[in-house]
């Protein structure tokens, strides 16, 4: 696994010629970063072997935390400072409260889910965390703090998405379609959008600010991590110590 960067944005600039600040912050953020995007269930869902009650504690857990993203994008764009900016935001917003649902509702129903199940199930403590640390920080935070959080969730399913789409198709379609959903074109262009949105924000923040962000990335690459190993395992994995006092 890739070891930490601990030095400040300016030094990592000087140090690696041409980076951006979205680099300093993949490289502060390791070894959680290729941890999440490289994690074993991310390769399952591309090579088709995903155990069926994996993915369904998965998609469960995922289904309960739309509403907190959808929250998320609704603090950003009230935030965001160009009108260009909210367009982007609330564009992504339409697409999440449309076709991502439709997909749950016939994976639930393939996986032989009942409604009672996905309608009333209760959020499990790592996805509690991701949400709330995502949600607090576009609501309660700066823009950037917001941004930067969901920087990390997007760019993470965008890196294994382009990943696995290089595989055959697997024959679940609730597998090749989610795939699908993070290797299209239209994400791929959303979230290069947020991290060319964050590369002009970032080098404009003081020091300490950058260091927030930059400290928000890392907790939000390890929570992403821990998501994917309890869908994985079924056990809750514990957080490291520097984030359990967050």
């Amino acid at each position: 696994m890739p070891t930490p960067y601990d030095g400040s944005f300016p030094q990592f600039q000087s140090a690696h010629p041409g980076t951006r600040f979205s680099d300093w912050l993949v490289a502060r953020a390791e070894p959680f970063w290729t941890a999440a995007s490289e994690h074993p269930f991310t390769r399952a869902i591309g090579d088709g072997s995903m155990p069926d009650e994996a993915y369904t504690r998965y998609l469960i857990e995922d289904y309960t935390f739309v509403t907190d993203l959808a929250s998320t994008l609704g603090y950003l764009v009230a935030k965001a400072p160009r009108m260009q900016s909210k367009s982007r935001l609330s564009a992504f917003l339409a697409l999440l409260t449309s076709e991502e649902n439709d997909y749950f509702l016939r994976s639930f129903k393939a996986l032989g889910v009942p409604a009672s199940t996905y309608e009333t199930a209760a959020q499990g403590a790592t996805t509690r965390a991701f949400a709330d640390l995502l949600v607090s920080s576009a609501g309660e935070g700066s823009y950037a703090d917001g941004l930067v959080c969901l920087l990390c969730a997007e760019w993470c399913y965008l890196t294994w998405g382009l990943r696995e789409a290089q595989k055959p198709r697997p024959q679940a379609f609730y597998l090749a379609e989610w795939i699908d959903l993070h290797a299209v074109p239209g994400f791929e262009a959303f979230v290069n959008w947020i991290i060319d949105e964050m590369n002009g924000i970032g080098p404009t923040l003081s020091a300490n600010e950058q260091n927030r962000v930059a400290h928000l990335f890392r907790h939000m690459s390890a929570l992403e991590f821990a998501f994917f190993e309890a869908a994985w395992t079924g056990k809750t994995p514990d957080l490291p110590e520097e984030f359990r006092q967050i």
